[in-house]
């Protein structure tokens, strides 16, 4: 194992580096989250404690900045360089997979589309020049000291675990973009139905009413052509009259209901699917609050507000 190498490592040392600065990287999230937000958030894409981006980026940076790791400067210009389009590359892909713009930094000044910015590539590059000066020979040693068989089976169980995790974060992710589809068709068919509903309260009220207009016309005229006397059938188109209005009333009165049951089962579905707790969803969404979703961008700000609110 130890005589494959790639990038100028053993194999063997690739994937412990990998895990330890993805776990260090994890570290480093909850941290900064913990600032500023005041509580835990697990910051990672996976639901284990790694964020991978910080292993394949250590791994990669160690790599290609060991030329410069003797002269700061150049050391912290290539730092920033790879570290920015590790980033950018990454960003562009995962919304190119998933359809969501995981994070978005628009808001700071000297961004490029939101998948890097100025301040945190100035961040990256200190970082890097602290790993290759202080964090990695620590490292190097620490893997050292591990017996090789020993290491082995870590990594062989570490490797194992991390497959696992990363097929249910996909499958996570998928049926979350599912969720939003749901709640962006309702969202659809409640503003279509109301349209429906205002148009057919209109067209169905002028009708009925020229048929009311109509009808009571022909009841007054039957009424005024009646002699003083036909007390009666007087009485009679008073009341044939009211029973007509009634009868309006209560037709546009169905309508209504019918077109406002309809909704209702919509909302209703619609408060499901936006309200239903998954803590999977829900771990993403804390763990990305400025994703954004390409596709279904209401539909996602309704879920954040609901799962806010928790």
């Amino acid at each position: 194992m130890e005589n494959i190498t790639i990038l100028g490592f053993a194999l063997y040392e690739i994937l412990f580096y990998f895990v330890i600065y993805a776990f260090l990287g994890w570290c480093l999230e909850v941290v900064y989250a913990a600032v500023n937000t005041g509580s835990f958030v697990n910051r990672g894409f996976l639901n284990g404690p790694v964020c991978p981006i910080y292993g394949v980026g250590a791994v990669i940076v160690i790599d290609l900045l060991m030329p410069f790791r003797d002269n700061l400067v150049l050391l912290f210009i290539t730092s920033v360089f790879i570290t920015s389009l590790l980033e950018y590359v990454t960003g562009l892909a995962l919304e190119k997979l998933f359809n969501d713009k995981w994070w978005d930094y628009s808001q700071y000044p000297f961004n490029i589309r939101g998948y890097i910015c100025l301040k945190f590539s100035l961040a990256w590059g200190i970082g890097c020049i602290l790993t290759m000066k202080i964090i990695h020979p620590v490292i190097v040693e620490f893997v050292k000291l591990i017996p090789t068989f020993l290491g082995n089976i870590l990594l062989l169980s570490l490797t194992i675990v991390f497959v696992i995790d990363l097929v249910s974060t996909v499958d996570t992710v998928m049926k979350l973009n599912f969720r939003l589809k749901r709640i962006h068709e309702i969202s659809g068919k409640i503003k279509e139905k109301s349209n429906i509903l205002g148009e057919g309260i209109s067209r169905d009220t002028i009708e009925l009413k020229r048929k009311y207009e109509y009808q009571a016309v022909e009841i007054r005229k039957k009424y005024n052509d009646l002699s003083e006397d036909a007390i009666e059938l007087k009485e009679k188109y008073q009341n044939d009259l009211i029973e007509i209005k009634e009868k309006y009333e209560n037709s546009l009165a169905e309508i209504r209901e019918g077109y406002e049951r309809e909704i209702s089962e919509l909302k209703e579905n619609y408060k499901k699917l936006t309200g239903r707790r998954n803590h999977l969803h829900r771990r993403i969404i804390r763990a990305f609050p400025d994703i954004k979703s390409n596709r279904y961008f209401e539909a996602l700000n309704e879920l954040k507000r609901n799962i806010t609110k928790k």
